[in-house]
């Protein structure tokens, strides 16, 4: 019987087993958990291209690019100094080969990740015309090869602090450990990069004692805040930003146009006008007295982080000092008129030979205060009696030239006594005046053959301003 009911329980005990399972709820199956992976990165860098093109790059697809490393450091407007330090980044001529590349006539600009923003030109970006100073004088120098313009990541052999450099920063490099440049070209934060045609770009024409078409690249750098720039606000709460008037000044009011002395002091307190000159041809006068070191007259480009609007555009003069009258737009031309020194009397020349009459095309014509016009044609004044001249540039060190030296030239016009300056005008409008007695000083400068069929001025011994390119007319003042 024992048996019997120990048989039963068991057999029980197998149908409640069987019946849990059939009655079980089905489960449903839970996917596999995909493996862990890295975040994705975000784009540090958007460089875009004349037509539009646009590429975004993250750090690691920027370091992937081939790395440049030079030295560089900078120096701030009040003259304090980072010292060269071994730098590692991308060449921005590079990032500009992955949207087209860069052309001839097309530029650069770089924007920071707060707005601000600078143009750099083609010949700065592929040639390096920058100017380099030595780091223990301040003073200008030459580097042993071209400066480079650099997008860099990394410094020191350390990654950039992103609080007070950015991931990417600007700078300006070369092989040479002992130099250094302005400090508004080394852009933090760097965030954007736009190839942009430079026939766009505006200009304003300074005059005075120099010449010199300003172009809006070089007012940028002149406004840019560790350079000259200045901003006012005005009863709107609106915030201008640009360069004061007097700094403007300085860079033609006499023959020094860069630096702490290139403002006259001793002339402004002399007196003499400026004149602020509108497109239409609008203009207000001051007294040179007024403007002397005054910031409160601003020449402004921007207005609350924005270009001026087609009323105002490019350039508009604001200040407190102003009345509605004196608020001039669309600003074209600065006139500085500053009194004439009595000339030094200069010895009669003596021609070397006479000037050819001129036939066809003139590439070369020496007028105004000279007794005798002449132009040359090309093929005519490669027939006149040039030289091969080795003098120091600037910029390139030691190089050689082959031209006609330029006092020779002067000799064939025959300036008139009067004459105090001569002005030199290049194909594209650049023009620059350079004293005559100082002409007259320099046995080696002369009108060479450029390596584009044309002839520019070298001029050892002058700022590289006056070493004017594609020169086409030498007027005597």
């Amino acid at each position: 019987m024992k048996q019997y009911l120990v048989g039963i329980i068991a057999f029980l005990a197998i149908l409640l087993v069987i019946g849990g399972q059939c009655q079980q709820p089905a489960i449903t199956p839970t996917a596999p958990a995909a493996p862990e992976t890295q975040p994705t990165q975000a784009a540090v860098l958007e460089v875009v291209g004349l037509d539009g093109t646009t590429r975004s790059l993250t750090l690691d697809e920027v370091k992937t690019l081939s790395a440049y490393e030079g030295w560089g450091g900078s120096m701030s407007s009040t003259g304090r100094i980072t010292p060269p330090a071994k730098t590692k980044g991308v060449l921005v001529e590079e990032l500009c080969q992955l949207v087209g590349g860069l052309q001839p006539g097309t530029g650069v600009r770089v924007v920071a990740q707060d707005g601000y923003a600078m143009t750099y030109s083609y010949d700065q970006i592929v040639n390096g015309d920058f100017i380099a100073y030595d780091p223990g004088t301040g003073k200008e120098t030459q580097t042993s090869d071209r400066l480079r313009a650099v997008v860099y990541y990394e410094r020191d052999g350390k990654p950039n602090d992103p609080q007070e450099d950015g991931v990417l920063r600007m700078a300006l490099l070369s092989s040479d450990n002992m130099q250094i440049t302005d400090g508004h070209w080394w852009i933090k934060w760097v965030r954007r990069i736009v190839i942009k045609s430079l026939a766009e770009d505006w200009t304003v024409q300074l005059e005075g004692t120099l010449t010199e078409k300003m172009d809006q690249a070089s007012f940028e750098s002149c406004a840019a805040p560790g350079c000259h720039g200045a901003t006012w606000k005005d009863a709107k709460a609106q915030v201008w930003t640009g360069v004061p008037l007097w700094l403007l000044v300085g860079r033609v009011d006499d023959e020094t146009q860069h630096g702490d002395v290139a403002y006259d002091r001793a002339l402004a307190d002399a007196g003499y006008k400026v004149d602020v000159v509108a497109a239409d041809g609008y203009s207000v006068t001051f007294d040179s007295k007024q403007i002397k070191e005054n910031s409160n007259l601003l020449v402004a480009h921007m207005v609350n982080d924005n270009p001026l609007d087609e009323k105002h555009f490019p350039l508009r003069l604001v200040g407190s000092e102003l009345d509605k009258k004196g608020t001039v737009g669309q600003i074209a031309q600065i006139v500085v008129h500053v009194p004439q020194a009595t000339p030094t009397p200069q010895p009669t020349p003596v021609p070397t030979k006479a000037a050819p009459a001129p036939t066809g095309d003139a590439a070369l014509t020496i007028s105004g205060a000279v007794e005798q016009p002449t132009s040359w044609t090309m093929a005519e004044f490669e027939a006149l009696k040039v030289e091969k001249v080795t003098v120091e540039h600037p910029k390139k060190g030691q190089q050689t030239y082959t031209g006609m030296r330029l006092n020779a030239l002067l000799d064939l016009a025959k300036p008139q006594a009067k004459a105090t300056a001569i002005v030199f005008t290049s194909a594209d409008g650049y023009t620059i005046k350079v004293p005559l007695a100082e002409v007259r000083a320099c046995a080696d400068c002369l009108i060479a053959f450029n390596d584009k069929g044309g002839l520019g001025a070298v001029m050892p011994g002058f700022d590289t301003s006056a070493w004017a390119k594609d020169v086409i007319q030498i007027e005597v003042q």
